[in-house]
């Protein structure tokens, strides 16, 4: 039996279970074919995944040779990572000297018209919906040798796989805040129209960013419960990645060809239930699968683990996750994220949360002895402090857009804004002579 660690580097080793089930008898067939280290330049057998040296994912000797040329106007400088449709090459523009991160389809699939097209729609799909924490691509073009390639900005920081890997569970408060940015960037691509449908801690970039709160923590002293306000050090400033099996939604899109029925698309372990069925998905397998990352970002582990991919499968389609509090008693789960992770991951969809907005507006009160002060009462006097939507004040923009949407005077943007503020400061006034 293998413990959890070995369970998951055996996840990372595995394809999609959509590749290994449409690309069986091509990966046998290059068995003998070797595979490189970007980094040493190590070389494998065909059916290794990661270096044993430094753990890089191995690469086709195509795709070093890639290393140095030029591809439209960006050249490519070294290898960040390879998955199943593409590689990720960081790259520069020849003329204005900008960082970027340059994905190419794998010469394989250039041939295919559907595989062309879907790597395009990853593209489309990511730079469509125009949001912070989705990545933002900013150019495509053709390759010489029949291929495409698009272009996206260039980010540093870990993913979410990696930062698990290393630090095992992360404290509640961060887990809750990447859960909250996830929320709102897929809030939007559902308004967009699409469902990401690949949702999982490899797709999700965090960059360590200056912090811009005040962090509430709840301290006890000789009995007496008290509130510690401090600065916030750092914060995790998410990037969702990877929109290649994006699903576009809505009556002016075709229906799936029939030789994509019955696929499975995804990663097993963070796959929702009809997904695994191969059935037709909506917005809502987005949100099983943003269950099924905070369960593992707060316990260090996804709710089902197994060897083989199948029997993965099996457990997301059969059986109910178990409890995370009992799971993970060690560590700070509070019943209402527990209670949040298993609505989410209800194997019906009609009895999940409905809508990312939802979602997370539950998620603002799941924070345990860790908040943010916008979430949190003043601890003077009176009941003990809690943590919740309600407690929220209401930003700027969203009263400037309430005024926007009842206002019949048609003022400008500009106008509106500086009315509000009026207004808010009169409001203050009022109340400090009262």
């Amino acid at each position: 039996m293998l413990g959890a660690s070995e369970l998951r580097l055996a996840a990372r080793e595995r394809y999609s279970w959509e590749h290994a089930r449409g690309h069986s008898r091509r990966r046998r067939a290059l068995v003998n074919r070797l595979k490189i280290c970007p980094k040493c330049r190590t070389h494998y057998p065909e059916e290794e995944r990661f270096c044993k040296t430094d753990a890089s994912i191995l690469v086709d000797p195509s795709d070093i040779e890639r290393i140095g040329t030029t591809v439209g106007n960006y050249h490519l400088d070294q290898i960040l990572g390879r998955g199943g449709m593409g590689t990720v090459y960081s790259g520069e523009h020849v003329y204005i000297g900008k960082k970027v991160a340059v994905k190419v389809l794998h010469p394989q699939f250039a041939k295919y018209e559907d595989a062309v097209k879907r790597f395009l729609r990853e593209a489309r799909a990511a730079s469509s919906i125009n949001h912070p924490n989705i990545v933002d691509v900013t150019d495509f073009g053709p390759m010489p040798d029949g291929g495409v390639y698009f272009v996206m900005e260039s980010l540093t920081g870990t993913s979410l796989e990696d930062l698990i890997d290393r630090k095992g569970a992360l404290p509640l408060h961060r887990g809750v805040n990447v859960a909250n940015q996830m929320a709102l960037a897929l809030a939007a691509a559902h308004d967009a129209g699409i469902v990401h449908r690949d949702l999982k801690p490899d797709n999700i970039m965090l960059i360590r960013k200056p912090g811009r709160r005040d962090l509430v923590r709840k301290v006890t002293n000789q009995g007496e419960s008290q509130m510690l306000v401090e600065k916030e050090v750092e914060y995790d400033f998410v990037k969702i990645l990877d929109f290649g099996i994006a699903k576009v939604v809505g009556p002016e899109h075709a229906p799936p060809s029939k030789t994509l029925a019955g696929a499975v698309f995804g990663t097993p372990e963070y796959m929702s239930p009809e997904a695994a069925r191969g059935h037709e998905v909506d917005y809502r397998a987005d949100i099983y699968s943003l269950g099924v990352i905070l369960y593992d970002m707060l316990c260090g582990r996804p709710p089902f683990e197994a060897e083989a991919a199948a029997d993965v499968l099996a457990m997301q389609i059969r059986d109910d996750p178990p409890s995370p509090r009992s799971i993970a008693p060690q560590y700070e789960i509070t019943q209402e994220v527990e209670d949040l992770i298993l609505r989410s991951m209800q194997k019906d969809p009609k009895d999940r949360y409905q809508s990312m907005d939802d979602l997370r507006d539950d998620l603002q009160d799941c924070y345990g002895s860790v908040g943010y002060r916008r979430n949190t009462q003043g601890s003077g006097g009176g009941e003990e402090k809690s943590f919740g939507p309600h407690l929220r004040q209401r930003r700027l923009t969203e009263d400037l857009n309430d005024w926007l949407k009842t206002d019949s005077r048609r003022l400008t943007v500009d106008e509106a804004r500086a009315l509000v503020l009026e207004e808010a400061q009169k409001a203050k006034d009022d109340k400090g002579d009262s």
